[in-house]
């Protein structure tokens, strides 16, 4: 009688959902995974149905059209400065719960706001979705905290899995998108399958994310869908009312942007470049980081390497791409799908990359892709500055454009919510 009441409740008001968005970011921040949720909630509310965020309470600013729960938080040392992590009691999912009632629960971030979402769907017997924004096997670069980052989150998940009472048990399969990566990395691809098989569903932008998932699942089905992060609407009206300032100086400029950090190789775009030495070229890095000393005397007899630091709020980094004519990204083995390339694409920017696993949104008519070592970068970058060849691929970035748009997204989360929901209540 219970079960059919619930079916009954969500039938009616399945066209109209409450979404509880859960992670452990500070809102908003730079990092993709804020501008993507940032989105989501925008869109959701445009389809009409009434979104809820809980992220920590630190710097929160309420984003428009969704109810915030904030949440308290501590961070770690080491970590992302945007990265906290919200205290995932059963005393705060049950002071959430009587004040609010969802539909579905939806965690983005792999700590605490995993395990908070688990609590809160366990007490209002509700489906648990989790996004898979990053890489976590690919973000090893020193030894002892990657060793301890790990376990603390072989431990989120394990502990997930109990809550939901569903472990991970299938016959062992070959895994060969496995066999490259070393103990700490399958051990994290590993961890990642037992909260796909915990929760009702699982989603991840990139088609390689979810293979290696499922790889590591031995075979256990796991219930989801491969869902690519759009570029925002705001940010696409900014980039269609934004005139380039630069004068046409017939230089041609390359930029990055991101977290100057280890990971996403920052020191061999910087070489590539000098390398290249490709006359009247210039090279813009946005962003901040822990790299960034080093990476200043890497580039100091380089006067035509432009450090900008940070730089927030999105029509100045319109602005910056505008004036730029390639986006390089050259991160290995890392990325999932970074945001910046339906950012660079929606202005009209080419992509020149080094990852052959990134495959949403890049293909021959709007990227370049070169081997990850400097020479083969440098190449690249000489290859794209010519004229020609740099034109047609400016014409090419407007080739995925749907498949990339928030609409899309959206819609795609919409309905993924709603198979959900039904099964659940099925069981």
């Amino acid at each position: 009688m219970v079960q059919l009441s619930a079916i009954l409740y969500n039938t009616m008001r399945i066209n109209h959902l409450s979404v509880a968005i859960v992670l452990d970011d500070k809102f908003p921040s730079a990092s993709g995974v804020s501008r993507s949720i940032q989105t989501q909630i925008e869109e959701l509310t445009q389809l009409g149905h009434h979104v809820t965020l809980i992220a920590p309470q630190t710097d929160l600013e309420p984003p428009e059209h969704a109810t915030v729960v904030p949440v308290a938080s501590f961070r770690f040392p080491g970590l992302p400065l945007h990265t906290r992590i919200i205290y995932a009691s059963r005393r705060v999912a049950r002071a959430i719960s009587q004040e609010h009632h969802f539909d579905i629960i939806h965690s983005q971030t792999d700590t605490g706001a995993l395990l908070l979402a688990a609590k809160i769907a366990q007490a209002q017997r509700i489906p648990h979705i989790h996004t898979f924004h990053t890489n976590m096997a690919g973000s090893h670069t020193m030894p002892v905290p990657t060793f301890f980052a790990s376990l603390g989150f072989r431990f989120c998940a394990l502990l997930t899995a109990r809550i939901h009472q569903r472990h991970l048990r299938g016959q062992r399969v070959t895994a060969p998108q496995l066999a490259s990566e070393n103990w700490i990395g399958q051990f994290d691809w590993h961890t990642q399958a037992i909260i796909a098989r915990a929760v009702d569903a699982s989603t991840t932008p990139s088609h390689y994310m979810s293979a290696y998932i499922r790889a590591a699942a031995h075979g256990v089905d796991l219930p989801g869908a491969i869902i690519p992060t759009g570029y925002n609407r705001t940010f696409e009206a900014y980039a269609q009312a934004t005139q380039r300032q630069r004068q046409d100086d017939g230089k041609i400029r390359f930029i990055t942007i991101s977290r100057l950090v280890k990971e996403k190789r920052l020191d061999v775009i910087i070489q590539a470049f000098q390398q290249a030495a490709i006359p009247h070229s210039e090279l813009y890095i946005v962003g901040d980081g822990a790299e960034s000393k080093r990476l200043a005397r890497l580039a100091q007899d380089s006067p035509n390497i432009i450090f900008t630091g940070h730089v927030g709020g999105r029509k100045a980094i319109v602005q910056l791409l505008r004036d730029a004519d390639v986006f390089v990204l050259a991160s290995y083995r890392f990325d999932n799908q970074p945001i910046v390339i339906p950012e660079s694409l929606v202005v009209g920017v080419p992509i020149l990359y080094c990852d052959d696993r990134l495959d949403v949104g890049l293909n021959q008519s709007n990227s370049l892709l070169v081997q990850p070592d400097t020479a083969s970068l440098a190449a690249g970058m000489q290859q794209i500055a010519e004229p020609a060849y740099h034109q047609q691929l400016v014409d090419g970035t407007k080739s995925v454009l749907t498949e990339l748009s928030p609409q899309a997204t959206a819609t795609a989360y919409a309905q993924l919510y709603q198979q959900t929901i039904k099964q659940y209540h099925k069981r």
